[in-house]
């Protein structure tokens, strides 16, 4: 399952149609517009109305193909990104949702034969896809996790996060976000390592020595997570949430916590 946001309104995804009736037009900003805010179901109806009245905008199946996706409705949306890509065969954001899908659906030879059309149009190494198309997919992985993290669906999150660090094992921000799901399921151990890669790969990520900082708090070692919430203060004096944390650690000691 993946979950990618299409330009608001324009961009690859739009055929162009400069005498789009105001009705349909409104449509599509009001429908893009509770897409990119989550609200899949309002969403899904107003786009589904315009197809009612216009079948030429391939933004609007590409949204549609997410909202599948989302929902777990791996045919229908391979269906729907297929139709966005016959009506723009360049759609890059759909042929990248299109390829996850299908290999989430097992589906590898499919989901190969659509990165390499993609690969097609950027030059790279022939056995790989280039690291472009391998961000766009990771990073596709990672807005759903998020997405599951957000939902309270922790171990959907992880899921989703180690496919994208299957993809780009080098993004910190990543192993970041994958120990926070990984600290709400007490996975310390878990939590731990996505922080120590981390801050291997950005010795001075201040939102990972602050995400750290919770885990040791949450762990109860209260030295190690003043120590952590310091750091980040050194690389960032400004830092909210570090000043936040680091003062209710203070307190907490001054009480014998």
């Amino acid at each position: 399952m993946i979950a990618r946001r299409p330009g608001a309104f324009g961009g690859e995804g739009r055929r162009i149609d400069h005498g789009m009736a105001p009705e349909i037009r409104q449509l599509v900003q009001r429908g893009t517009a509770a897409f990119e805010s989550g609200e899949y179901g309002e969403a899904e109806t107003l786009l589904l109305r315009v197809l009612d009245r216009n079948t030429t905008y391939a933004n609007v199946y590409h949204m549609l193909g997410v909202i599948a996706s989302f929902r777990g409705a791996s045919q229908r949306a391979v269906d729907l990104f297929r139709r966005a890509l016959a009506l723009n065969p360049r759609y890059s954001e759909a042929q990248l949702n299109l390829a996850i899908t299908l290999a989430d659906m097992g589906a590898y030879d499919a989901a190969t034969a659509e990165v390499g059309k993609l690969q097609a149009r950027e030059p790279g190494d022939t056995d790989r896809p280039g690291p472009a198309i391998l961000g766009k997919l990771a990073n596709a992985h990672a807005d759903l996790a998020r997405k599951y993290h957000t939902l309270g669906m922790y171990a959907e999150a992880v899921g989703e996060y180690d496919k994208a660090l299957g993809l780009c094992p080098n993004f910190p921000d990543i192993h970041n976000r994958r120990a926070a799901s990984c600290r709400e399921l007490r996975d310390y151990a878990g939590a731990m390592a996505s922080l120590t890669r981390a801050l291997e790969f950005n010795p001075r990520y201040v939102e990972a020595y602050v995400n750290l900082g919770q885990l040791h708090r949450q762990m109860g070692h209260l030295v190690e997570a003043i120590a952590a919430w310091e750091r980040a203060l050194e690389l960032n004096p400004a830092h909210p949430l570090a000043r936040i944390y680091l003062a209710q650690a203070a307190a907490s000691r001054m009480d014998g916590g």
